[in-house]
């Protein structure tokens, strides 16, 4: 069995059509017949079964797909780690990052790095905490920017910055007229919070609970632009960064008057994986961009 045939089987099973697939592998279709009738024959099992003019894939080949699929982004996967190992300055980055950061922090830092390396690529994963640092544990993602609740000695993490937290109300609110205000005057005012799922709904709770505050949560979203949303419709008050996206609500801005209403954001990565050179060269990044900001 030879790697090229995996790869036209692949093809084949994509499109169910044997013309099709033979031009988009450039390639002639009795050339390509040939490669499958090889395959089946070594298999000992016929593959596809005909459904007017297409190739429909049966039980076996459903099965020899999902298998073939994995070998090829296993092999794919090590061709790409191979070339980071060789160029520090050419090579793919996957990382995971928080819903609440896609707005404003990935495009300035991710723009501000392919300035400067432009044959790096990144592949981007959006996703919560703990999906976040499955991710990372299984190898599947060499960097992920979130906040730092989950975090345990399997991991490092590197402290990016700590934007403050306000309290977002809505337009013509009672409280409007505030320069500040303080978290206990919360305490039974309808309030609009995120999802566990959330990293920002951790540091908003341990806000709570040092205080010993008890929402009167009316909502939970699982986004920081629904949450948003709903205050600017009046359906309460919540506690948000000042990001892009969240400003584009008509909303009032209220200081909190407490120092640790701030959310804690990093770079997290799995201590016993070697980092690639490529790997190297982006910490490195990081590390002069936000040289004061030490985990």
């Amino acid at each position: 069995m030879e790697w090229q045939q995996i790869e036209y089987f692949i093809a084949v099973a994509k499109l169910q059509h044997m013309t099709k697939a033979a031009q988009q592998l450039s390639l002639s279709q009795p050339a390509l017949s040939r490669s499958i009738a090889g395959l089946e024959r070594e298999l000992g099992v016929a593959l596809f079964e005909r459904s007017g003019r297409n190739l429909v894939l049966n039980r076996f080949g459903r099965l020899f797909l999902e298998r073939a699929e994995h070998a090829f982004r296993e092999i794919e996967q090590a061709k790409q780690e191979i070339a980071n190992q060789i160029n520090p300055e050419a090579g793919v980055i996957s990382l995971s990052f928080l819903h609440t950061l896609g707005a404003q922090l990935i495009p300035s830092l991710l723009g501000s790095f392919r300035e400067r390396y432009t044959d790096i690529r990144f592949e981007l994963h959006e996703s919560s905490n703990q999906q976040l640092l499955t991710l990372i544990s299984n190898h599947e993602c060499d960097f992920g920017l979130s906040t730092p609740e989950l975090l345990d000695d399997k991991f490092n993490w590197h402290l990016l910055g700590m934007p403050e937290l306000f309290l977002a109300l809505p337009q013509h609110h009672r409280w409007s007229s505030k320069s500040q205000i303080s978290l206990e005057e919360l305490q039974d005012e309808p309030f609009v919070g995120l999802k566990t799922s959330c990293g920002l709904n951790f540091t908003i709770n341990q806000l709570f609970e040092k205080k010993q505050i008890r929402p009167n949560t009316v909502f939970e979203a699982d986004e920081l632009d629904t949450v948003a949303g709903l205050v600017s419709a009046g359906f309460g008050v919540a506690l948000l960064p000042k990001t892009i996206g969240v400003q584009n609500h008509h909303l009032h801005w209220v200081k909190v008057d407490d120092p640790a209403c701030k959310l804690p954001i990093g770079v997290v990565w799995k201590k016993d994986r070697p980092l690639t050179p490529v790997s190297e060269t982006f910490l490195d990044f990081i590390r002069e961009k936000y040289p004061s900001m030490q985990s």
